[in-house]
């Protein structure tokens, strides 16, 4: 992945307005999609479709029809006046009318039934009612003064519309009436038109802050523009996506838009901080755009990657809503991530260079330089401190956890100040609520519900009920059955019963579908008589309160009533109450999957199961927060807060990857712990909390929604995002000290890099991942060539491998001089890829003896005790290999160092070659034997002359050189003859039993030799002039006159300009 995103950023450099098209288009594409969004909130998207309970509710309102109604409550000063009465009587039949409403149940419905004649005033059927408690708190109130409309609606019909025809009559009748409309539907509008309220004003406000933010941050306009622009196309992206779907913004995911902006402006922050920092020493935009997304890609990846899988998490849970946000908040985590890595470089790389930005960053430094600079004390000054208050206030939220309650309340999700809130406040003043529920009753035999004792247990069944807190009234098929008894007994009281005969109940079921109609009889009971309901009308928004109740029941039906009986306690109320318990599984499930999957990713990417569970403790404990002050102070867990957890985690560890990935970067340096702390918070310590500030402001704009569990959502978003930033400015800190880090990506750099090289003797016996673990445990350095790594009497505790490349040690004869200056110091020796130097800074601290520079590029494992003590930690036993090795390498230096001491030094330092003064020793030892022999004996001076070397390079580049020229004019020779420095550019060639004639031969072959590596060094000009001169038997020259003739023979042929190539 490391190289194919390599080459994807090359592409994207080189042809950024060909990326800025393709995101464009694609853009255009997702725009042209957002004209079908749309906005919808049912409070049937609480409830999860595939439960049991939600199963038996279909089945009931196909047995018994819809339980959905919306009411009509109309209040006056007497509503059995003949003229308002009349008033009603209009109402009900328009309301009738309206497409979608199956039945009416009003006053004047039930006059009609009653009233056979039609010759009732209205004070004979005042006292008709009045004596029935069906009626009462049902129909109307008991001061006459409110009646209700209970409008009940087909299963197919669409309650928007019908909910508009009803607003159309009550602002026909609002001089006549105070009316108003109150019902679940009425709900289900109101968090539509409140969710597209809050979509309109929540996003731009959110911007308008984060551009704040941007601004006070920055202060350039392009720092605004930037981050603002690629968090608005992800948004264009994810509304596309949305309308492309068909599937419209709810409650839920009107929060996406919000978060999007909010965490997508943290991610683009991190990277425009790393693209700053990168403007140090860049030529170009590309070049410092290259550099910041080579630092930040690989930890946007993985943070962007941590916030899915938190998200993700949520897919579990089995609300259609939840899941809805899961899979948008997702995609728009994906579109950021998409934009980041590719739009955000090419926009990026076309900038022009700024040195206000660098500016502006030596600017905001020092305004947190304090914040940070306390960050770093409390992290390695009172460590015991911070963590004793940490644990105290950890304990204290873990007891609040166990305070928490689960609650989904459709109507408490609305403000007190909204009008269904009071809607629904009024209507519990006067008459019964409006929140049904129903129990249903069976018996396998059929014709069960004619038996009047079994009518008598529906009876019976019912006192029990309206006892129950929050129910108002019960209504059954014996309470109408109760209707027609007085009804045919001329109302009178005595007559309010229910039949006691069989003959007397098939007589009033005769007259049921007589009086009221066949619709009300199927309301309640089957056609086979089997099966049957009881609604009861509640003021229980509460799905806790649901839930108790349906316990209640389920214990006293199997208490008191028959066994052959099956029991069903259902409505919309309760399988949403069902569905909110199912939270807490929920919760915990993807908490559970989401911890997993984190702690999987942070040991795949640290490669210690000890350091990914330290990483878990700064996200476990803004969570441990999150759910602790809900427990404390009430806050229940509801559709909408169940979402923190998740998020919450995905955000902090996003802040943990980029600490961590910084700090490994930062520890490598110099394996200080300590100083890489420092180091870190002072580069990612102000970019998170920057970060943790705009997330904050982000979700703070949650408070003015519409919605209460939205706000509080806000507040606890704020809350936690602060927690996370303690965690992981001062819990990760605190804790990552006691463990060694080392990353994937430092792994996988290797494996994709070049092996180390064969033979190295420091990793003999080693394997490759051996090695590789060696290499990613300690610290490599890479020096150019030219470059000195440390210069005689600098203070020292490391030592150094050679990876690769080659390095001079080389002995200042000026204390103090640069290496580079010419005569100023001499070779001690040279370095090549497997040899060790330094090992007596490392062994006892002591001052370097020697300076030491790199004459190829040269990449150096360095090795001190803390690298040591690390790789121990890490990999035991490829650390014992190693520290064999070590010590068996530095055994054997020292003994070689023995025996150079015992060796009296007779070569040149840098060519090899025999030096001067044992050169002239050879020569007088030769004339001798040519004298006893009679043997010819010839010297040759070479001279070289270096022309287009400045003086800075002239002495590391003419060594080279002349090393070079040694190695070639000794393979030439033969092993009788002498090759020696005579001085700094000239070259002595003894050659006994050779005459002058034959030397020259040899001569001319040296030459050819000059000239092949004359070829290879382009920058330079190179001259060489020969002297000759033969020794004249039976004369007593000495080998100091001999060479005296052989140098006159030189310093001719220079003046002749002869033998020169």
């Amino acid at each position: 992945m490391h190289l194919s995103y390599e080459e994807m950023m090359k592409w994207t450099l080189r042809k950024p307005f060909v990326v800025i098209a393709i995101t464009l288009a694609i853009t255009f594409f997702f725009v042209w999609q957002i004209r079908n969004l749309s906005f919808k909130t049912s409070i049937y998207d609480l409830q999860i479709e595939d439960l049991p309970e939600t199963t038996r509710y279909e089945e009931f309102k196909k047995l018994f029809g819809s339980d959905e109604i919306i009411r009509l409550v109309l209040k006056a000063e007497n509503i059995f006046d003949s003229a308002t009465y009349i008033k009603i009587e209009k109402l009900v039949e328009q309301a009738a009318q309206i497409d979608g409403v199956r039945r009416v149940i009003s006053l004047p419905g039930i006059k009609k039934a009653v009233d056979v004649t039609g010759n009732w005033d209205m004070e004979k059927f005042q006292a008709v009612v009045m004596g029935v408690d069906l009626f009462k708190d049902n129909l109307f109130s008991a001061d006459g003064k409110v009646t209700a409309l209970t409008l009940v609606l087909k299963n197919e019909a669409l309650p928007e519309n019908v909910i508009h025809d009803v607003r159309l009559l009550i602002a026909d009748t609002s001089a006549d009436f105070s009316a108003y409309q109150i019902g679940m539907p009425l709900v289900s509008e109101a968090l539509a038109n409140f969710t597209e309220k809050d979509f309109t004003r929540l996003p731009p406000i959110t911007f308008l802050l984060i551009a704040m933010i941007l601004f006070c941050l920055f202060r350039r306009l392009r720092y605004i523009f930037i981050p603002l622009t690629c968090v608005g196309l992800a948004l264009t992206w994810t509304f596309g996506f949305m309308a492309l779907l068909g599937i419209p913004l709810s409650m839920l995911t009107m929060i996406v838009p919000v978060f999007l902006i909010a965490v997508g402006t943290a991610h683009c922050l991190h990277i425009i901080s790393e693209y700053i920092a990168c403007q140090e020493g860049s030529d170009s935009p590309a070049d410092v755009t290259s550099r910041t997304f080579s630092y930040i890609a690989f930890p946007t990846f993985l943070a962007v990657l941590t916030t899915i899988i938190g998200l993700g998490s949520l897919f579990i849970n089995r609300i259609t809503m939840i899941q809805e946000f899961a899979l948008f908040s997702c995609f728009g985590m994906v579109s950021i991530l998409i934009i980041a890595l590719t739009f955000l470089p090419a926009v990026m790389s076309l900038l022009p260079a700024s040195a206000k930005a660098q500016k502006k960053k030596a600017g905001i430094s020092p305004l947190f330089k304090r914040f940070v600079d306390v960050i770093v004390d409390l992290n390695l000054n009172h460590q015991k401190v911070t963590l004793s208050i940490i644990g105290v206030i950890v304990l204290i939220c873990l007891v609040g956890i166990l305070r928490i309650r689960v609650e989904t309340n459709p109507v408490g999700y609305l403000k007190e100040n909204t009008e269904v809130k009071r809607n629904f406040d009024d209507i519990y003043q006067h008459l019964s609520g409006s929140f049904p529920i129903n129990v249903a009753m069976e018996n396998p035999e059929a014709n069960y519900f004619e038996d009047p004792d079994h009518l008598a247990d529906i009876a019976r069944l019912q006192e029990f009920l309206e006892k129950l807190p929050g129910v108002d009234k019960t209504v059954s098929f014996a309470d109408y059955l109760m209707l027609i008894n007085y009804s045919l007994n001329h109302f009178e009281p005595p007559s309010y019963v229910l039949p006691q005969e069989g003959f007397e109940v098939r007589m009033a079921i005769n007259n049921f579908t007589t009086i009221l109609g066949q619709d009300m009889l199927t309301r309640f009971m089957s056609s086979d008589f089997s099966k049957t309901s009881i609604l009861l009308l509640t003021h229980i928004s509460s799905s806790k309160d649901f839930l108790q109740i349906r316990d209640k029941i389920i214990d006293h039906v199997k208490n008191n009533f028959s066994k052959d009986l099956n029991w069903n306690v259902t409505g919309l109320g309760m399988t949403i109450a069902v569905s909110s318990d199912q939270l807490t599984t929920g919760q915990i499930k993807s908490l559970s999957i989401t911890m997993v999957l984190v702690f999987a990713i942070m040991f795949a990417l640290f490669l210690s199961s000890k350091v990914g569970l330290i990483a878990l403790v700064p996200n476990i404990f803004p969570i441990i927060i999150n759910f602790g002050i809900m427990g404390w102070f009430g806050v229940e867990l509801s559709i909408v807060t169940s979402l923190i957890a998740s998020i919450a985690i995905g955000l902090a560890v996003d802040d943990t990857i980029h600490y961590l990935v910084r700090y490994n970067r930062e520890f490598k340096t110099d394996l200080d712990e300590k100083q890489a702390i420092k180091d870190t918070l002072a580069h990612v310590g102000i970019p998170i909390t920057f970060t943790t500030i705009t997330i904050c402001v982000g979700f703070s704009v949650f408070i003015f929604s519409s919605f209460k569990p939205t706000a509080i959502f806000g507040v606890m978003m704020v809350i936690t995002s602060l927690a996370a930033l303690v965690g992981d400015l001062i819990v990760l800190p605190t804790l990552i000290q006691y463990v060694e880090v080392v990353t994937l990506w430092d792994l996988l750099r290797l494996k994709l890099g070049k092996e180390p090289p064969e033979g190295i003797p420091l990793f003999k016996g080693l394997s490759h991942n051996q090695v590789h673990y060696i290499i990613m445990a300690g610290s490599l350095v890479n020096i150019d060539t030219g470059k000195i790594l440390f210069h005689k009497g600098d203070p020292s505790d490391s030592m150094y491998a050679i990876v690769s490349g080659e390095m001079d040690v080389l002995d200042p004869d000026i204390e103090g001089a640069a290496p580079h200056e010419l005569g100023s110091h001499k070779l001690i020796n040279q370095l090549k890829s497997g040899d060790v130097l330094g090992e007596m800074g490392f062994l006892r601290n002591v001052p370097r003896s020697a300076s030491v520079i790199a004459t190829q590029p040269v990449e150096l494992l360095k090795i001190n005790w803390k690298m040591i003590k690390r790789l121990q930690w890490l990999y035991p036993p490829t650390s014992h290999k190693f520290f064999f090795n070590l010590m068996t390498l530095i055994c054997d230096r020292l003994e070689n160092l023995t025996e150079c001491f015992s060796e009296i030094k007779i070569l040149d330092d840098s060519t090899g070659l025999y030096d001067r003064e044992n050169f002239l020793k050879i020569v007088d030892a030769e004339i001798e034997r040519s004298q006893r022999y009679q043997a010819e004996l010839t010297v040759g001076l070479m001279k070289f002359n270096f022309d287009g070397v400045t003086p800075a390079r002239e002495n590391l580049e003419t060594e080279r050189i002349l090393r070079g020229l040694g190695e070639a004019f000794s393979g030439q020779i033969r092993k009788c003859d002498t090759l020696s420095r005579f001085d700094h550019r000239t070259f002595a060639l003894l050659m006994p039993h050779s005459s002058k004639a034959e030397v020259r031969l040899l001569c001319n072959r040296l030459e050819l030799v000059f000239e092949e590596i004359c070829n290879q060094v382009d920058c330079l000009q190179l001259k060489l002039t020969i002297g000759l001169a033969g020794y004249v038997s039976g004369s007593n020259e000495s080998g100091a006159d001999f060479i005296a003739r052989a140098s006159a023979s030189l310093q001719n042929a220079v003046d002749s300009d002869t033998s020169v190539l």
